[in-house]
Parts: structure tokens; C-alpha cells; sequence
């Protein structure tokens, strides 16, 4: 008889894929956070020179129209 007949495949050992959640959720935080400090700093120059900006567009809107 043949032995080699039903013999079982050896089995492939592939390593598992790594998981990136934790790099995709810093990378998304790092992103908002940056955002959010533009948006803050943003507002803040127009808090301080919002008035002055404005004054210039209401001066220069007449000779637009």
C-alpha cells in the first residue's frame, strides 16, 4: 500500500497581520489637535485684530460697488 495516500498537508504558518489602530488613532488625534490649535489661534488674532480687518473691508466695500 501507499502511505503517502490521506496524509495530512503541513500546515502554513503566516504570521498575523499587525493591527494599526493605535497608530491610526494617534495620528487622527495628532491631526484634530493640530487643527484645533490653528482654529484657536485663528480666533484669537481676530479677537485682537478683528476690528481693525473689518474697518478696512467696511472702507473698501464703497469703491467695490
Amino acid at each position: 500500500m501507499n502511505e503517502n495516500i490521506g496524509s495530512p498537508i503541513p500546515p502554513s504558518y503566516e504570521e498575523p497581520k499587525k493591527k494599526n489602530v493605535g497608530l491610526i488613532i494617534a495620528v487622527v488625534a495628532i491631526v484634530l489637535l493640530c487643527c484645533c490649535v490653528v482654529v484657536a489661534g485663528a480666533g484669537w488674532w481676530l479677537w485682537n485684530n478683528g476690528d481693525a480687518l473689518f474697518g478696512l473691508a467696511k472702507s473698501i466695500v464703497p469703491f467695490v460697488l
